[in-house]
């Protein structure tokens, strides 16, 4: 019996590291650099990306990240506050554009993160706290945000060559026309509401386009939560005391990372680039103070049957999976698969129990066994592909 597997390869579940606010700026805040970057130092030595990869990628180097990146100069870096800052828009140093590229042809991806990401109601208060309007709750009319968004689009494709295909809500905040706009748009995944419950089921979508409403499901910093300090001295000395039961709490936190994995949901890590604000607090959820938890989150997910995927390619899968028709007739394999989001080279996982091997024109593909199934990758022709089967399988 041949079935379309739920994930690539027949991996039980896919994992990704989605980080925000990758942005060619830097706050000059704290006496080691990385701590001050936001992407501005690109991977030379001392930057914040260079950290990541000799404390986390090193150990790991199939994780796949999926940076959100604003395309103009981040907001969120006040001109009023007293640090030194540098920030620059996307395009504006080939630098940092060369960088961008470079991650892609790592298997990482860029995604769309707005332009400026919003905006201070007083710009002479350094702090966001009751103080910032997310970009996507600016948008009055739905004609605004489709042109600001796909602006977005249109300059990192000429600039970066990089073409978008999804991406993330700032801050996660939106109005009642947000999905509208984002559907206008047509992109093929949009990160839309985030949820930390694991009872919840993850894959739906939205839009008369059939967006992949795209789930956010873990905190990056769940093992280190408790610990860490924030700058600001108030809500430090409130939470002093929960330190001491951050060992207990990684337990709760190891049963949710692992039932998400038993369920087969997609495994989305949320972090941020920078720890760094003009405000001179830490950011919550960067991958600086967070290095620790996320060691401790790699370090679960390697010892079970993982796909390490940006957001990119798992919603390209499960979009073919999805769109995908297999009928078996006589000893031919069927495949109906209508490529209307025009992904580029469609390739679908089928398996069976037993081994078997299928001849796709001149290639004979071979399975091989994984988490417990026997797995072929076809690649998908527009509408109908077939294979021979080639052997006697009871099917």
């Amino acid at each position: 019996m041949f079935k379309i597997a739920k994930w690539y390869k027949n991996y039980n579940a896919p994992a990704v590291l989605m980080i925000d606010d990758l942005s060619d700026a830097y706050i000059d805040v704290y006496r080691e650099s990385y701590k001050n970057d936001w992407g501005y130092l690109c991977n030379k030595e001392g930057s914040s990306y260079n950290y990541l990869r000799k404390n986390l990628l090193d150990k790991y180097p199939n994780i796949k990240i999926t940076f959100f990146t604003p395309y103009l100069r981040h907001n969120v870096i006040n001109e009023y506050c007293k640090y030194n800052y540098k920030k620059y828009a996307v395009g504006e140093r080939e630098e940092f554009t060369s960088f961008l590229k470079g991650l892609v042809v790592d298997g990482h991806e860029i995604a769309h993160h707005g332009s400026n990401h919003g905006k201070y109601l007083d710009i002479r208060r350094c702090t966001t706290v009751n103080n910032w309007i997310h970009e996507w709750a600016l948008f009055e009319d739905i004609e605004t945000g489709i042109k600001v968004t796909l602006d977005g689009v249109k300059i990192f494709k000429e600039t970066c060559g990089i073409d978008l295909v999804g991406g993330k809500y700032c801050g996660y905040i939106t109005r009642e026309n947000s999905q509208k706009i984002i559907d206008k748009c047509n992109f093929l995944y949009w990160c839309d509401k985030p949820s930390y419950n694991t009872n919840n089921f993850d894959e739906s979508f939205f839009g008369k386009n059939n967006i992949v409403s795209f789930p956010t499901n873990y905190a990056g910093n769940s093992f280190v939560r408790l610990t860490y300090v924030s700058g600001d001295t108030r809500r430090d000395r409130k939470k002093f005391f929960f330190k001491y039961f951050q060992p207990l709490y990684d337990i709760y936190c190891y049963m949710n990372l692992y039932k998400l994995y038993k369920k087969q949901q997609i495994i989305s890590i949320q972090e941020h680039y920078s720890p760094s604000t003009t405000a001179g607090t830490v950011q919550s959820a960067n991958i600086v103070t967070d290095i620790k938890s996320l060691n401790k989150i790699f370090s679960f997910l390697s010892n079970l049957s993982i796909w390490y995927a940006n957001c990119k390619n798992i919603s390209e899968y499960i979009y073919i999976r999805d769109n995908s028709k297999l009928r078996i007739l006589d000893n031919k394999l069927e495949i109906y698969f209508n490529n209307q989001k025009n992904i580029t080279n469609p390739i679908v996982s089928i398996v069976s129990q037993q081994s078997f091997r299928l001849k796709q024109g001149d290639n004979l593909l071979v399975s091989i066994e994984n988490n417990g199934m026997h797995v072929v990758n076809v690649s998908l022709d527009n509408y109908l592909t077939t294979c021979l089967i080639y052997n006697d399988l009871n099917i």
